[in-house]
């Protein structure tokens, strides 16, 4: 049977995010499940991850986001995807490789851009600072789609040379603005894999991966406050991340962005 979506749903999946949400798949009990999860159980079904009414990519992106290391805690998870949660709804609806390409270029031109200029900010190297700094640039500009493989795979360069650096920039903050990076490039990567734009988001992709390990090694050698600073910044791409994917569901016209417009404007409303 074909679920019902409408603004009742939408709630019960927002209380049910609400109490919270675990990586993996959990268990059917509020507060210890995963997004898809709860989904599956405000529509009253067997417990599980593939609620019927999910697109295919749109599920791999979310379950990927869901289980990245990056949150804080299982809060700051459900707060992260409760918007997602509801707009999800639907997209078994559209066209999931539309919805993939628009994730790509998306992450491209605004995930790339924002890890690049973390990076630029705290690197101690000019001529490394200036490359990534052309980089986000170019991500950003980007106007087809060869110009933002190309865009990328600059992108991707210059995070290989500043990886060779990493000896100078071995910091929680150099660990920070890259770990965020690739948990968020990694978030994508399921859903853009089978894309006809895969090669865009690979570049894209692999220019966060080539900085991963020496954010690692910086990781390892910091203190107890730089890593709590680290885990914030990636909690921040994360939620950033998160908005992302909203937009490609609103442009690919997803029914779960107008169930969930609607309901934020029956809360505003509210006296």
């Amino acid at each position: 049977m074909t679920p019902v979506l409408d603004v009742a749903l939408a709630r019960k999946v927002t209380e049910l995010v609400n109490c919270g949400l675990v990586s993996g798949v959990g268990v059917q009990e509020p507060g210890k499940m995963c997004v898809e999860a709860a989904v599956c159980f405000a529509l009253g079904l067997p417990h599980g991850d593939d609620p019927p009414c999910v697109g295919a990519a749109v599920r791999a992106a979310k379950i990927a986001l869901n289980d990245a290391n990056g949150w804080l805690d299982n809060a700051d998870r459900a707060k992260g995807m409760r918007r997602l949660a509801v707009a999800q709804l639907g997209s078994d609806q559209i066209d999931q490789a539309r919805f993939a390409g628009m994730l790509a270029w998306l992450t491209i031109k605004r995930v790339l851009p924002r890890a690049l200029r973390n990076a630029a900010k705290i690197h101690p190297i000019a001529e490394h600072q200036a490359a990534l700094e052309a980089s986000a640039k170019g991500c950003e500009e980007s106007t087809t789609e060869s110009a933002a493989e190309s865009a990328a795979s600059a992108a991707r360069s210059a995070a290989s040379a500043a990886r060779s650096a990493a000896s100078a920039a071995a910091s929680a903050a150099w660990s920070a603005a890259w770990s965020a990076a690739a948990s968020a490039a990694r978030s994508a990567a399921s859903a853009a894999a089978s894309a006809a734009w895969s090669a865009a988001w690979s570049a894209a992709a692999s220019a966060a991966r080539s900085a991963a390990s020496a954010a690692a090694s910086a990781a390892r050698s910091a203190e107890s406050a730089a890593r709590s600073a680290a885990s914030a910044a990636e909690s921040a791409e994360l939620h950033h991340f998160a908005d992302v994917i909203l937009t490609a569901l609103r442009e690919c016209g997803c029914p779960g962005v107008a169930l969930l417009d609607q309901m934020e404007r029956e809360v505003e409303a509210q006296p």
